[in-house]
C-alpha cells in the first residue's frame, strides 16, 4: 500500500455494490464459492443497509473500496443479551496484510462493545486457514460447535435415510 494513501472505513453506501461484488468475487474464488452476481449483491447491499441491526462497512483506499464486512447485531434470547455475527469479512488481495482487515474487526469490535454484545460470531471454512489464522491474531477462538445448513429446494426438502 503506498504509504500516502488515504485509508478510511465508512458506512457502505449503494454506490459501493460494484466493489463488493469484486471483493466477494475474490472471497468465492478462494474458498471455491459459486461466484456472485453484482445485480444480488447490490439488491442485498439495499437491503441491508435498510434493515436497522445489520450493518456493512467499507474500507476506502482514496481510490476505491479495498475491504468490506457485514454484520448483524442479534438479540439471544437463550442468554438475554445481544451478540454480534461476522458472516463476511474481505479484503483486496492487494492489500491483505497490510491492516485493512484489522480495521475493520475494530470496528465491528467498536459497535459490539457499544450495543453491550457478549460475543462475536465469525464464520470461516475450516479450509480457510488465512482467515482462521487472522482471525487467532485478533484473539479469536474456534468454538466446539457443529454447523448445519439446509442444501436444496424448500418445496421439496430431502428426505431422511433410512
Amino acid at each position: 500500500m503506498h504509504p500516502k494513501s488515504r485509508i478510511e472505513v465508512r458506512e457502505a453506501t449503494t454506490e459501493d455494490a460494484a466493489d463488493i461484488q469484486r471483493l466477494a468475487l475474490e472471497l468465492a474464488e478462494t474458498v471455491g464459492d459459486a461466484p456472485p452476481v453484482e445485480e444480488a449483491v447490490r439488491k442485498r447491499l439495499e437491503e441491508l443497509l435498510e434493515t436497522p441491526r445489520a450493518r456493512v462497512l467499507v474500507v476506502d483506499d482514496g481510490r476505491r473500496v479495498v475491504g468490506a464486512v457485514s454484520f448483524w447485531i442479534k438479540p439471544d434470547l437463550a442468554h438475554g443479551d445481544t451478540i454480534v455475527e461476522v458472516p463476511m469479512l474481505v479484503v483486496a488481495e492487494d492489500h491483505r496484510r497490510n491492516g485493512v482487515g484489522r480495521l475493520l474487526m475494530e470496528e465491528v469490535r467498536n459497535v459490539a462493545s457499544e450495543r453491550g454484545a457478549s460475543l462475536i460470531e465469525l464464520v470461516a471454512t475450516s479450509a480457510n486457514i488465512v482467515a482462521r489464522e487472522f482471525y487467532h491474531s485478533l484473539g479469536f477462538v474456534e468454538a466446539d460447535v457443529v454447523a448445519l445448513e439446509f442444501v436444496g429446494s424448500h418445496e421439496n426438502p430431502p428426505q431422511p435415510e433410512g
